[in-house]
């Protein structure tokens, strides 16, 4: 870091012209203000200011480059770069605490220092300086609430995508312990009917031991895909695990409940996958259900549901089950 100190002005007056916070303003009309500033030379990768540094002032860039580091109290942090004809520090001049930010010279880069006092003084006498920086400031401002917003919307991002299970696309088992759970204490609280289905792919070890994981994955899409299609918009499904698949289905009556049952049977039963080898497989799932029942949980209800599955599964395979709460099973297909 070196000081140019001349006896003249420390900028000329096409410099004066360049920067931000002077637009509009006549240059004799802060020349004698700027008799009391310097001019300070910085090297690449030199400290300005860091949120130690006591000294209040503000830092115009005449040339150069300089970058802002800012670091939160949890470890998150962001960087920004100034140009020439920006400035720094002008934050603690005006309120008058230390700085948050810590700012280096990227480059070979040439600063005007204006202490806190003299730019303060500058304030006071001029108009467009005052509007300058409030402009300087609204336009930060701008910048920092597009930034929050832009960091809320990744956040929600991620949060939605670890909701989800990449492979199917479906929601996964993260998303059933918030929505499941939300679903069945209003049903509880409003008695509302509410049935749960557990879904499971027959043989499909099987087919993984034959064809390989990759075949096994792509059934996996297409039962996915087939169950979006036989499900109604307010069902709720859920890639379990493995080849389980769970659903929620509000307001679903006994009735209605067998109904869209055989529906995904038999869409299930009649979809035909190929694999790239060329193989055409037939894919059936074995179904089983059971109706919310008082001071149900969620793990209660699938419980019960995934019961009625394996019943269905050690009769036969390819049919749907009811679990009838009273330790019997009903085989409805």
């Amino acid at each position: 870091m070196k000081y140019d100190c001349p006896e003249a002005l420390p900028i000329s007056r096409n410099e004066f012209s360049q920067i931000y916070l002077f637009r509009n303003i006549q240059f004799e009309k802060l020349a004698g203000f700027l008799l009391g500033c310097s001019v300070i030379n910085y090297n690449k990768d030199e400290t300005i200011i860091n949120p130690t540094t006591s000294t209040k002032a503000v830092y115009i860039l005449i040339n150069g480059l300089l970058q802002v580091n800012v670091e939160s109290e949890k470890g998150g942090t962001f960087s920004l770069t100034i140009k020439p004809g920006q400035c720094v520090g002008e934050m603690s001049v005006l309120d008058d605490v230390a700085p948050c930010a810590t700012i280096i010279a990227k480059e070979k880069s040439k600063i005007l220092y204006i202490p806190s006092d003299i730019a303060l003084s500058m304030i006071r006498v001029s108009h467009e300086l005052c509007l300058n920086f409030l402009l300087m400031l609204s336009q930060r401002l701008r910048t920092n609430n597009m930034m929050v917003c832009d960091e809320q919307y990744h956040i929600r991002c991620i949060e939605e995508n670890a909701r989800i299970d990449p492979l199917t696309g479906l929601h996964n088992r993260r998303w059933l312990e918030d929505m499941y759970t939300r679903e069945m204490q209003r049903s509880n609280i409003g008695n509302y009917k509410l049935t749960a289905f557990m879904l499971d792919i027959d043989h499909f070890k099987k087919i993984n031991d034959t064809y390989g994981h990759m075949a096994g994955d792509q059934v996996l899409i297409s039962i996915a895909q087939t169950l979006l299609h036989s499900l109604r918009p307010s069902d709720m499904p859920v890639r379990y695990g493995g080849e389980e698949f769970t659903i929620f289905l509000p307001g679903t009556t006994d009735e209605n409940a067998k109904i869209i049952a055989e529906r995904i049977r038999r869409n299930m039963e009649n979809t035909s996958i190929t694999l790239p080898n060329g193989t055409i497989l037939q894919i059936t799932v074995s179904i089983g259900y059971a109706e919310r029942i008082e001071n149900d949980t969620v793990t209660s209800l699938i419980e019960r549901a995934d019961k009625a599955m394996y019943y269905a599964k050690e009769n036969g395979r390819n049919r749907i089950c009811k679990n009838c709460n009273d330790g019997k099973f009903e085989l409805i297909i």
